[in-house]
């Protein structure tokens, strides 16, 4: 009897400690309930990696605001994380199945108590997604390229899977450049957007690139024109360099040259001094003159702005008051001599009229000499010349002469 009593106490305990142990696990578990955009492939049971390494799986997935959430049970010791920890979704090789990949925060920041909900902005950008960026015919071409890659590979799999094995680096480094793509997603989305906005500018600009194109091959084709006359400059480089290596070994002859000049000239450069004392008193007084002298020069500069104008309508003038005065010049020539007798007319007219304050008179003036007797019998006393009508120009012996060389009639 004692020994059924034994036993029932013995099973009682093995399950109160089982009980127990099932209360100490499930209070073992760190929970986290991340919010994420998508968890495609992800589903109960999928694993928790941090650092390359499990250390934990989902337990529940669901639905909120239109994104997924998340909640993972992490080991006991790998807790607490800390606040700006956050999570995505990577692939476990080029096509299979996801894991959570967990970012923990700074251990300086506030540690998270089990079941925080954090926030993940990271976005997985899937192999479908990718190809569906493309245009219509580029994603022809691919699913062209994928099929001729099938009909190749058809027969040859042991071929391929034994490349396969060896090439297992390849494969793994082509595994972290996928992975990177994923990463990068939103990155190089808008990088294929951008590409795709370029390819149609470019294409719309096609004439304009054509035309730089072609003005480039035009620069290039002058180039080589222009490449013999380099080499020609190229090739006189060395003479140049020669006369000019020569020119300066002229220098130090110049320079001794001019050494003796400096020396004559020093004692004169001494006394410029003096020479500038002396002039100081001269200077200040000519400064009242200098400033009597400002109107004058302001003038001047007025004369000075319209002396062109006068050069120029003389410069037109000139030319033809020449030909005037040469046209003249016969006639003044033969005016010239007569030149006594109409100043002696002009000045006896002007002196026979005259005028006062009484009245306007005329006067004659009578000349008496022996040889203005009427009924004189023709004696002309000595040192006289009678000629009762001189021609016009006898005094200068040139007399008078029309047209037609007759004299006075």
């Amino acid at each position: 009897m004692w020994r059924k009593i034994w036993t029932g106490v013995g099973l009682a305990a093995a399950l109160g400690l089982a009980a127990a142990g099932l209360v100490v696990l499930s209070q073992d578990d760190y929970e986290l309930r991340v919010l994420m955009p998508t968890a495609v492939d992800t589903h109960e049971g999928t694993k928790v990696m941090l650092d390359g390494e499990q250390v934990g799986e989902v337990a529940d997935l669901d639905v909120r605001d239109g994104q997924a959430l998340v909640t993972v049970l992490v080991d006991s010791g790998e807790a607490p994380f800390h606040a700006g920890t956050t999570a995505r979704i990577n692939w476990e090789g080029v096509i299979g199945s996801r894991h959570v990949e967990l970012l923990p925060g700074s251990e300086d920041n506030p540690a998270l108590p089990s079941g925080k909900m954090i926030t993940s902005k990271i976005e997985r950008v899937e192999i479908d997604q990718l190809l569906a960026t493309l245009d219509e015919s580029t994603r022809e071409r691919v699913q062209a390229l994928v099929k001729r890659l099938n009909e190749s590979l058809q027969g040859n799999e042991q071929n391929l899977k034994a490349t396969v094995e060896t090439g297992g680096p390849a494969v793994e480094a082509l595994g972290e450049v996928l992975r990177a793509v994923g990463e990068d997603g939103p990155a190089i989305r808008d990088l294929v957007t951008r590409l795709e906005a370029m390819t149609e500018e470019l294409a719309q600009r096609d004439t304009e690139v054509a035309r730089s194109i072609e003005n480039l091959g035009q620069l290039t084709s002058v180039a080589a024109g222009q490449q013999e006359a380099l080499s020609d400059t190229l090739d006189e480089l060395p003479s140049t360099v020669r006369e000019a290596s020569e020119t300066l070994d002229q220098v130090p002859e110049a320079v001794h040259a001019t050494a003796p000049l400096l020396d004559e000239v020093q004692p004169a450069t001494e006394r410029l001094p003096s020479v500038a004392g002396n002039l100081r008193p001269v200077l200040q007084d000519m400064r009242p003159t200098v400033a009597e002298i400002t109107p004058t020069l302001v003038a001047a500069e007025q004369l000075l702005v319209e002396t062109p104008d006068l050069l120029d309508s003389a410069h037109a003038t000139l030319p033809e008051v020449n030909e005037a005065v040469n046209t003249l010049q016969p006639a003044v020539e033969f005016l010239r001599p007569y030149t006594p007798e109409l100043t002696g007319w002009l000045s006896n007219w002007t002196s026979v009229f005259a005028s006062q304050s009484s009245g306007n008179y005329a006067r004659a003036l009578i000349v008496e000499s022996a040889s203005t007797v009427n009924d004189n019998p023709g004696v002309v006393p000595p040192g006289m010349k009678q000629e009762p009508r001189p021609s016009p120009g006898s005094v200068v012996d040139q007399s008078w002469t029309d047209a037609n060389g007759d004299g006075v009639q």
